[in-house]
């Protein structure tokens, strides 16, 4: 008898977690969430996927890594990692790392570091922002053991250096809230 009622019990609690939508997503829509993937234009130009992980965490993989907008740049970039963190209800702000290589040789040059302060939409679907670009020079070393020597970028002392081909009071930046797609042929 326990046995046929310890599987009722579980029958119905499968049938609860079924009935349950997958995402809050489906039932709430976006509103109060940041997190999520972005496509992110810089000036309605250089394209991005931006995503804000539930964690703090971030990821970034844009038009300029592996030549993008500029094929025969002398430099590459690697994907940005960085964190983000809430700065208000509406508003977030970010920081993300980044390597950047030279294109002929393959060899680190410098950090990258790109500093955000986003305000998000009402709809909380799509967002507006600034951008600052900034590096961290690294140094011939000793081939072939360490051909470079780069600084630490979480020094409090390392010495960044603002990218001199853009605002010093940041760039603009805004994006969109990537959504999903019905599956299926294209019309």
């Amino acid at each position: 008898m326990r046995k046929f009622v310890a599987r009722i019990i579980l029958s119905a609690l499968v049938l609860a977690v079924t009935a349950v939508p997958a995402t809050p997503q489906q039932a709430f829509g976006h509103w109060g969430q940041v997190w999520g993937t972005w496509v992110w234009r810089t000036n309605n130009l250089l394209p991005a996927l931006v995503t804000l992980h539930i964690d703090g965490t971030l990821s970034v993989s844009d038009g300029l890594m592996f030549g993008g907008l500029l094929p025969n740049s002398t430099t590459r970039m690697s994907p940005l990692h960085g964190a983000w963190e809430r700065t208000g209800w509406q508003t977030i702000a970010g920081t993300s790392l980044y390597l950047i290589f030279d294109s002929a040789t393959g060899l680190i040059t410098a950090w990258g570091r790109a500093r955000t302060s986003i305000q998000i939409a009402d709809s909380f679907s799509s967002f507006q922002g600034k951008m600052f670009v900034e590096t961290l020079p690294c140094a011939a070393g000793q081939a072939p053991d360490a051909p470079v020597t780069c600084p630490n970028p979480l020094d409090p002392a390392a010495k960044w250096v603002a990218q001199p081909n853009l605002p010093k009071d940041g760039f603009d930046i805004s994006a969109t809230r990537l959504a999903v797609e019905p599956a299926g042929p294209l019309p």
